[in-house]
């Protein structure tokens, strides 16, 4: 069997005091002879200019700035793109345990495509995968390495989700956007909290986080989060434990300069609770009846994932005046891995020329009770350096008012990977899936295969907003240069070894054009552009080139005058080009060609607000039309891209009694609805639509006793009613959701 069709199924997819100073105009008059001296009349005092803290979110769910978007401090109103803020008071609010979670309320997201991934986190945007970053530097990844650096949620103060190609600003990227996640920082006003956490599936976690100026400077800062867990899943023999610790350190010399340090550390020892349950038995019927979603394929004494990873980098910024400042973000990156699995082998219950699911081939007997099995181990390595450097320059030609941005960033991975396999179609690991019998010897696995790959990019770009009255343009312009080099050696089939270059140079370019009105309406329009290096060659050695994204988006935001919230809305249609499928001609199978191109558009609507009597809500509708609209596997043409609802809504209710004898009291309540999606190209396989009921109660306790106060306790429920329901289902193979889960929290702060 060819191995790169056997693996194609397996998920190796991814503030501030004010200066007193004397106003233009009110100068104080020199002294006279008989009129003494300020000085002499009033004792010296010294004022430390302070620049405003970061905005951190932790006070409500609505946020008026980013950078994401424009790498700039620019107000979300006058951004003209679609991007969500998920505020850390939100993730608290959620007791969200991964970023997949944190986002779930999201418009135009679909996340945790692979049920309760212990992994990784996984997300689609707009029809098409999604890349992470962090701190607005790029967390890279391969198609040849499980050390993807995952980041815990706790360690956040704000997820940023930026929908539609952002080439421009970040280079090579898929066209449907970008979840950038923004690292807690030192704060000026000391900050101190511990929180304990306990609930299904026998979790036990504990946090700290700490922050404030180091004792006697003004001039330093300091943050440090830490985070212990042990806990199971609801797989079966599949942990998710977890060690975190991120010190953070920030100096201030002047009022013109800062530079602050991030580091972090993080350990997790778990397994896969990504279960390849057989779609016959989970989405559609079995005779033997339906399979528990505890139920575990691989082998109890054999499967584990161990994951260490530590990031060290900085964040310099330097106002030269009024006019001038330079910023530059560094990260190094080091994440190893260990991964031991068996998994069902359910080759033969997909067609891969035709993309079609073969019913009830992927079991072993008639009876449709028994799978194959086989082997894999994978040790990983990946090493990622990212540097971005940004000149800004904010100045006034005429009547016009630009916020010119001019940037420089660099980014390199390496990646090695030594991995083997079993025999397939192996007697001894055949399992009954109904009633499984664990621990049957198999032979051990040699590490046969090596790969390394190497990747960088180089980028130019230069940015401008220009204002006008109430018309805000925004322009940018960019030039990368890719390189990517792959490396691989196999002792089995010596006819896959070799080193294959490619050397990639892109041009993306995007326009912005807001209007803002007296009310708080500002509607906008937006073009912008993608490009994705592509790994491989076609059957004559021929490197691929770039897939590339264009996408035009209209839209409204509106911020009512008096009230903190924020309203969006916004229309799209995105396709990308340049899309790998199947090589058509039977001598060339197991390679491709570049004939595919996609289609999407659709709706995003989100609504955020606070209300003074406690109350907070998140709304969200997202509707997605999605179109393979050329393709060279004619079961695929016209057809819905994967992954991908049609229709997905959200809304969450947070209430907190302000006063009174129930004061302090607070109950959250969430719906979420998501549309059924395809797990192929062909339309063959589908997931139910389904609906999930969110519940919390929590209680300030300080409202009981003033010694109490900064004492919080909940209790979070997500999907409340235990409804069984699936993902998303390919190759063959189908992902239970999340089921019910139940955490309490105390938490204390001061």
């Amino acid at each position: 069997m060819n191995t790169l069709y056997k693996n194609r199924w397996l998920p190796t997819v991814l503030t501030a005091l004010p200066l007193c100073l004397p106003s233009p105009g009110s100068a104080a008059k020199p002294a006279t002879a008989t009129e003494p001296a300020i000085e002499e009349r009033l004792p010296a005092v010294t004022v430390v200019a302070k620049q405003p803290t970061r905005e951190d979110g932790s006070k409500s769910y609505v946020v008026e700035r980013s950078l994401s978007a424009t790498k700039t401090d620019t107000p979300l109103l006058e951004t003209p793109q679609s991007i969500s803020v998920v505020t850390q008071k939100e993730i608290a609010a959620r007791a969200s345990q991964s970023i997949t979670q944190a986002v779930a309320y999201t418009p135009g997201v679909v996340s945790g495509l692979f049920g309760p991934s212990t992994r990784d986190d996984y997300f689609n945007l707009r029809g098409f995968s999604g890349t992470q970053y962090l701190d607005g530097t790029r967390l890279m990844n391969s198609g040849t390495s499980y050390a993807q650096l995952r980041v815990d949620p706790y360690g956040l103060e704000r997820i940023e989700v930026l929908r539609g190609p952002a080439s421009v600003l970040y280079g090579q990227n898929p066209p449907g956007g970008l979840v950038n996640t923004v690292s807690k920082r030192p704060t000026e006003q000391p900050f101190h909290e511990v929180q304990l956490l306990g609930g299904s599936f026998d979790r036990i976690q504990g946090g700290f986080d700490f922050a404030g100026p180091v004792k006697g400077r003004d001039d330093v800062l300091y943050r440090l989060v830490g985070l212990a867990r042990n806990s199971g899943t609801q797989v079966d023999f599949v942990n998710d434990d977890r060690y975190f610790i991120a010190p953070s350190l920030t100096w201030k010399p002047s009022d013109r300069t800062s530079l602050t340090f991030l580091s972090h550390y993080q350990k997790d020892k778990t397994g896969d609770a990504m279960q390849f349950l057989p779609y016959e038995g989970t989405v559609l019927p079995n005779p033997n009846g339906p399979i528990p979603s505890n139920r575990f394929l691989g082998e109890p004494n054999f499967n584990s994932f161990v994951r260490e990873q530590f990031a060290v980098g900085y964040a310099l910024e330097h106002q030269f005046n009024e006019t001038i400042k330079a910023r530059q973000n560094l990260r190094y990156d080091d994440i190893t891995s260990n991964y031991r699995g068996i998994y069902p082998d359910f080759y033969y219950g997909f067609d891969y020329d035709q993309g079609r699911l073969i019913p009830g081939a992927s079991f072993v007997n008639p009876e449709m009770s028994e799978i194959f099995r086989f082997g894999s181990a994978f040790d990983d390595r990946m090493q990622t350096f990212t540097l971005d450097n940004q000149l800004q320059a904010d100045v006034v030609t005429g009547s016009l008012r630009h916020t010119f941005l001019a940037g420089l960033d660099f980014r390199q991975f390496s990646a090695q990977r030594n991995n083997g396999s079993t025999d397939i179609d192996l007697p001894e690991l055949i399992l009954d899936v109904y009633n499984p019998q664990y621990g049957n010897a198999f032979p051990p696995i040699a590490m046969t295969q090596k790969t390394d790959q190497s990747q960088s990019q180089t980028g130019l770009y230069g940015q401008d907003q220009v204002r006008l009255g109430r018309w805000l343009a925004t322009v940018g312009v960019r030039y990368d240069w890719a390189t990517m080099e792959t490396i691989t050696a196999d002792q089995d089939d010596p006819g896959r070894d070799g080193t294959t270059l490619q050397n990639e140079q892109a041009f993306t370019y995007r326009t912005g054009l807001n209007y803002l009105f007296d009310s708080g309406v500002a509607p906008y329009y937006s073009y912008s552009e993608s490009f994705e290096p592509l790994p491989g060659t076609t059957f004559l050695g021929a490197t691929f080139q770039p897939s590339t994204g264009r996408q035009h988006e209209f839209g409204v935001k509106y911020q009512p005058l008096g009230y903190d919230a924020l309203f969006t809305a916004a229309w799209f249609n995105l396709t990308q080009q340049n899309i790998l499928t199947p090589d058509p001609n039977p001598a060339h199978f197991g390679f491709s060609v570049q004939t595919g191109a996609a289609r999407s558009q659709g709706v995003e609507l989100e609504g955020k607000i606070h209300f003074d009597i406690g109350l907070d809500a998140v709304a969200s509708y997202t509707y997605t039309d999605t179109e393979v609209t050329q393709t060279n596997t004619p079961a695929e043409l016209g057809k819905r891209l994967t992954y991908t609802p049609e229709h997905q809504a959200g809304l969450w209710l947070d209430y907190t009694q302000p006063r009174g004898v129930l004061a302090g009291l607070g109950m959250g309540s969430g719906l979420r609805y998501a549309d059924g999606n395809f797990g192929d190209l062909s339309n063959s396989q589908k997931t139910p639509a389904y609906v999930l009921i969110d519940a919390a109660v929590h209680y300030d306790i300080g409202k009981l006793d003033n010694h109490l106060r900064g004492m919080r306790l909940a209790v979070n429920m997500s999907n409340l009613f235990d409804e069984q329901y699936f993902t998303t289902c390919f190759g063959g193979s189908c992902f239970f959701g999340d089921r019910r889960t139940v955490l309490a929290s105390l938490r204390y702060t001061w």
